[in-house]
């Protein structure tokens, strides 16, 4: 990313404004009155891959401005955890989701997960290249 961790934070954790950059996803909404730390929980509503689905997701470690991991408690369960370390041209991030189908889907749901991935992976690049462009407006 073209700028310092705190600006890829600050924008990684504008939960109404996650949007802006993961475009797959909308409505979003911080649970309760806390809006940092452990705890933080938000909803949101996300398209990919013709499936539409209202997600929940909670902070489940927080360490500004390095690592943020939340965990999804919707239909599809898992984490998502991204980590930011700072480099001469300005911070590498690392991005992983481990994600898991409903249960009760069985085989179908591990194979149409799998399925998916292709689909999952371009939105998520764009998603970057989209949070970059943010990154590049904030450091200057």
């Amino acid at each position: 990313m073209p700028g310092p961790p705190e600006v890829v934070w600050t924008l990684i954790t504008d939960w109404e404004h996650q949007g802006d950059w993961m475009l797959e996803a909308s409505d979003f909404e911080v649970i309760g009155d806390q809006r940092e730390g452990v705890g933080v929980e938000a909803k949101a509503t996300v398209r990919i891959a013709g499936i539409k689905t209202r997600d929940t997701v909670r902070v489940s470690m927080w360490e500004p401005p390095r690592i943020l991991v939340i965990d999804h408690l919707g239909w599809i369960k898992g984490s998502g955890e991204i980590q930011l370390q700072p480099v001469s041209e300005g911070t590498r991030m690392r991005w992983r989701e481990t994600l898991f189908p409903p249960p009760r889907l069985g085989p179908i749901g591990r194979v149409g997960l799998r399925l998916a991935r292709p689909v999952m992976r371009r939105v998520f690049l764009r998603d970057l290249r989209v949070l970059r462009g943010l990154v590049r407006m904030g450091a200057h």
